[in-house]
């Protein structure tokens, strides 16, 4: 039976800056027949390629397919700590589209709660085993770099058009020169711990 399947999966976890991403992606196995390139993780597909998908996708949106963004905002990370905030863009991302006789496939280990009613599972590199968690994948990879293009052009030194915000030596060589920007996440280890040096 060619069922619907909803992949599900997240986007800037371990960023040190920004928003977190998540995206529900909706479709039927055979769709995936009519993408551009065999669809895969994202992070085993090149960013040329990645674009070319997305686009597609934003393109062609019709009754096989449907996706859904939701941001987790660097203020909800902060105040509930990442793992929650995930969670709860998960939840959001899944009633946007998810019909109850779906099935759902989150990517790796936890399950948001309130989700009793439908038939989900969480699979460890499910982005690697579902073509609609790899899709989810690409979306939200893509959705969330553009995001870090814009932070980038207000904010220059830290070079996050090409880290998106992960911690990298030049980005935290940059925190060292330039400081902590209005956009880091407070909470995170290696900005809580050069705030503590630059406050001493």
């Amino acid at each position: 039976m060619n069922k619907f399947i909803t992949g599900v999966d997240e986007v800037g976890r371990g960023s040190l800056v920004g928003s977190l991403v998540v995206c529900a992606f909706r479709a039927k196995n055979n769709f995936f027949e009519k993408l551009p390139f065999p669809i895969k993780d994202s992070k085993k597909i090149t960013k040329k390629n990645r674009e070319i998908i997305f686009d597609f996708l934003k393109r062609n949106k019709n009754s096989d397919f449907n996706y859904s963004i939701v941001i987790g905002k660097k203020r909800e990370i902060e105040e509930v700590n990442i793992h929650n905030a995930v969670l709860l863009s998960m939840k959001k991302a899944i009633l946007k589209i998810s019909a109850l006789d779906d099935e759902i496939i989150i990517d790796g280990k936890f399950i948001p709660s309130g989700l009793s009613k439908f038939n989900i599972s969480a699979v460890i590199k499910a982005d690697d085993k579902y073509p609609q968690v790899s899709a989810a994948s690409i979306v939200a990879k893509c959705f969330r770099d553009k995001l870090l293009e814009k932070l980038h052009r207000i904010e220059k030194f830290y070079q996050w058009d090409k880290n998106a915000g992960y911690a990298t030596k030049k980005h935290l060589d940059a925190i060292k020169i330039y400081g902590v920007s209005k956009y880091h996440r407070k909470t995170y280890q290696p900005i809580t711990q050069i705030i503590n040096k630059l406050s001493t």
